[in-house]
């Protein structure tokens, strides 16, 4: 037991020091300690509350970069917004190997993503 979790964490670090060296290339690297990085994420409350939090963060500046632009061009960075958000989905889905299928699952949650704006009106 002690060996797969030792082997469980030797692999989450491999792969997170590749994603770290992809994101370097896009000229993002993490911030400073305490920036607002929370620290219990392993508690499952405290981890959904960090992702709605992350979720409302990413509408609320995609939000407030488009209401800054001009009439009759919001929308059209909007839909660009959204193939940006897509495309973060998938590089960072792509960290993964191919057997933990996060692929599918964030494919699934953008279809499941596109019909909610129906089921709010």
């Amino acid at each position: 037991m002690c060996g797969e979790i030792d082997e469980q964490s030797r692999i989450d670090e491999e792969l997170f020091d590749r994603f770290l060296e992809l994101a370097a290339r896009h000229g993002v690297v993490p911030g400073t300690p305490g920036s607002e990085a929370p620290t219990l994420l392993t508690e499952q409350s405290v981890r959904v509350a960090y992702m709605d939090r992350l979720f409302k963060a990413g509408l609320t500046r995609a939000l407030n970069d488009a209401s800054n632009l001009p009439q009759g061009e919001r929308m059209d960075v909007l839909a660009g917004q959204a193939i940006v958000f897509a495309r973060l989905a998938g590089f960072m889905a792509g960290q993964f190997p191919a057997e933990a299928d996060l692929f599918r699952t964030v494919v699934g949650t953008l279809v499941e993503s596109h019909n909610e704006p129906a089921g709010l009106a």
